[in-house]
């Protein structure tokens, strides 16, 4: 039995995205942008996924500690204290893993658009010498 390709479009060619539309190279451009930004869109995800993990593991791995602590405890006063410690700093690691995936979300964003700063500065020179070509003419 012969072997067929499952993805129908085949492999992609920029040169024939570039002959399939009028604006030359600046399609091309265009699509090596967006594959670009592709790249670091799942980048990103793949660096806040990983983040998510490790700070549900650290809660977790904080939580059996605190309950072990806690089977151990005597008096009522020293299990409040457990507790409480336990509450603070599970806050704090909380706020720290926001601001964690903030920063990555925040670095994801200007990854995923850098490719197009560069494209669509080019673009718009393009434009502006079209234009000029075609106000003289």
């Amino acid at each position: 039995m012969a072997k067929t390709d499952t993805y129908s479009f085949g492999t992609f060619d920029p040169q024939t995205f570039v002959k399939a539309f009028p604006f030359g190279d600046m399609s091309k451009d265009a699509m090596s942008a967006g594959t670009e930004s592709a790249k670091a869109s799942v980048k990103s995800f793949q660096d806040a996924s990983a983040a998510v993990m490790r700070q549900a593991q650290d809660r977790m791995s904080m939580t059996v500690e605190t309950s072990k602590t806690l089977a151990g405890v005597t008096s009522m006063e020293e299990a409040l204290e457990i507790q409480s410690n336990y509450m603070r700093t599970a806050m704090k690691a909380h706020l720290d893993g926001i601001s964690e995936l903030a920063d990555i979300y925040s670095s994801a964003m200007k990854d995923c658009f850098q490719p197009f700063a560069g494209y669509m500065q080019s673009a718009k020179a393009e434009t502006k010498e079209a234009a000029s070509k075609a106000k003289a003419s």
